[in-house]
């Protein structure tokens, strides 16, 4: 054949493959069928040039060796393709059988915060399922990225389950945001990914409209004032806590970069032990501590209330994933929530490099629990 006749065949099994939009014959796709067929194609495990050939023989659309790639990308950003990295079980085990006391743990096979928040937005699923089918249920949100995240995923999960779900949920903020350049980090900006969805449980909520920190004189008379009062009043309804976790060492601490912009003195927290925080307060290997410092925490949730919490049969989940910025695991900072003898937490979500120095510190003794730093192989 000549070198004419093939450039007139190529563009005629091009204008053959583009078709129609809406035209349902053999050989006319619309662009979102085209790439539901590719993509399920690539999910099938099969090459470009395979699928470039079946979906000349089998469908009559003649597609270049890129398109494939083309309609992945798009499948993606319309949020049809969404990876699931695996659950690592045997590290699940032995992170249950050292800490038997938590009732669910999961660890995620990753080093990417967001594939931990996202799981989380599922444990979080689960657990309503289990404990609150059908009931009126009260969720306290901490703050920060990581929560930020698995609220939106939360929201898709509910938008998508159909069954044995609250007939009510009431999310509270349990601290207000410190961030003042992405105020999406504050829990109160997470209740926009809930609102004005028929498809989910009725929702309501409660506000916290507070400085994230504040003078130790002002705390009283701050939650007395309307409007934040009734957040504090209703702190005893909540039923599950849902918080992430900082290490103190990393430079990206909320906590940390707070206290620097406050020219609040960090060599206290240091010298007391500090390894990271939850809910904006500090915690050291022996627990949480109070500073002897001119500013507090405005939360909702004080830790020396949270064993109280646990006992009474309620709920927290703690959703630790690597720091979203340097990814580094928080390691030592998981390891002194589960080593309380108060108990601070019942359910983890968590990354494998995180639970893998955690177990090979723990079996090293005490004193490698406290030199956590580079990953076993």
């Amino acid at each position: 054949m000549a070198a004419g006749s093939k450039s007139t065949a190529l563009k005629a099994r091009t204008r053959r493959g583009k078709g129609k939009k809406g035209d349902g014959a053999p050989g006319h796709m619309t662009d979102e069928e085209q790439i539901a067929t590719v993509c399920g194609y690539l999910c099938d495990g099969l090459t470009a040039v395979e699928i470039q050939k079946k979906m000349e023989a089998e469908h009559s659309v003649f597609i270049t060796r890129e398109k494939p790639y083309e309609c992945l990308r798009k499948a993606i950003s319309r949020g049809w393709i969404r990876f699931v990295p695996p659950e690592e079980h045997s590290l699940q085990r032995l992170l249950k059988s050292a800490y038997p006391a938590l009732q669910d743990a999961v660890v995620v096979n990753t080093a990417r915060a967001e594939d931990v928040a996202h799981r989380g937005a599922k444990a979080l699923l689960d657990l309503l399922r289990q404990h609150y089918p059908d009931e009126v249920v009260h969720i306290g949100f901490s703050g920060g990225t990581a929560l930020r995240m698995l609220a939106r995923r939360f929201a898709q999960l509910l938008r998508d389950a159909a069954q044995h779900l609250p007939s009510e949920i009431v999310f509270h903020a349990l601290v207000a945001g410190f961030d003042v350049r992405d105020p999406g980090t504050d829990p109160n900006a997470f209740f926009t990914h809930f609102l004005n969805e028929p498809v989910m449980p009725r929702t309501r909520f409660v506000a916290l409209h507070t400085p994230a920190m504040v003078k130790a004189s002002f705390e009283v008379e701050l939650r007395e004032m309307p409007g934040i009062k009734e957040a504090y009043d209703s702190a005893f309804e909540i039923d599950i806590v849902v918080t992430s976790t900082s290490l103190w060492s990393d430079k990206h601490s909320m906590l940390r970069q707070y206290m620097n912009l406050a020219d609040e003195s960090v060599d206290e927290l240091e010298q007391a032990g500090c390894v990271g925080d939850i809910l904006w307060q500090p915690i050291g290997a022996d627990g949480p501590f109070q500073l002897n410092s001119e500013i507090r925490a405005m939360t909702i949730m004080e830790l020396d209330r949270l064993s109280d919490f646990v006992r009474r049969k309620k709920h927290v989940l703690l959703v630790a994933g690597p720091c979203h910025q340097c990814h580094e695991p928080k390691t030592k900072v998981v390891r002194a929530i589960l080593d309380q003898q108060q108990r601070l937490i019942t359910h983890l979500v968590t990354d494998s490099r995180c639970v893998r120095e955690m177990l090979s510190a723990r079996a090293a003794g005490p004193a490698a629990g406290r030199a956590v730093g580079s990953v076993p192989s």
